[in-house]
């Protein structure tokens, strides 16, 4: 059984997959207070599949790049499962390699293009894919003079990006079950200790207590 949770977007995604093949699935939308729903959901996941959630087997989240609280939030979740269940694998997954898998599976692009995150302040997060998905550097911040200069096609996530010239695309718990058992079935497992949130950049208190720093 995988359980696969992803908060590093503004609507969560959230998929059970059980011995059977069946899925159960749920999308909570940015209206949602994901520190309050998120674990309640997936327990009414395992409550529809008559199933203790320490009997999954594998759990994968979504590390990053996104939302600061969502990734602690996935994170977090998966770190106590595991703590609850030595036996327990976990798969990190990353957003924009996500993303990807979204673009090559709705057949969006045949060339090499581009998965970008709006990280705020006109910073993004991005990486590039070849036509198959397969990431061609480690995510990474920009910011918006590099941005501009990038000149593969850009997906980003529909209402994130959609005025800077950004292909839409629409990221559901389906992708985010698939990609994760893409993952698992080629042994992309990670220990407890290093499911860590891949941030790439300072919160906003940290970013202000090193400005004040250097002031100083």
């Amino acid at each position: 059984m995988i359980l696969a949770i992803n908060t590093a977007f503004m609507t969560a995604n959230l998929a059970l997959c059980l011995p059977d093949g069946k899925v159960l699935k749920r999308e909570l939308d940015a209206n949602c207070k994901h520190s309050e729903n998120v674990l309640r959901v997936v327990d009414e996941l395992c409550q529809q599949a008559n199933i203790d959630i320490l009997q999954v087997e594998t759990v994968a989240v979504v590390t990053g790049p996104g939302s600061f609280t969502g990734l602690r939030i996935g994170t977090a979740i998966a770190k106590a499962l595991g703590c609850a269940n030595e036996k327990m694998k976990f798969l990190a997954l990353s957003s924009l390699e996500l993303m990807a898998y979204n673009v090559v599976k709705k057949g969006s692009c045949k060339e090499k293009f581009v998965c970008v995150l709006n990280a705020l302040s006109d910073l993004f997060f991005v990486a590039y894919f070849d036509e198959n998905g397969i990431k061609l550097n480690e995510e990474k911040m920009i910011d918006l003079s590099e941005f501009e200069k990038i000149a593969e096609k850009k997906f980003s996530l529909q209402g994130d990006l959609d005025d800077a010239g950004t292909s839409s695309i629409c990221v559901g718990s389906d992708d985010l079950i698939e990609f994760a058992i893409k993952k698992e079935k080629e042994g992309g497992f990670c220990k407890l200790e290093d499911l860590v949130p891949k941030y790439l950049r300072l919160s906003q208190a940290e970013d202000a207590l090193l400005k004040k720093n250097k002031k100083n």
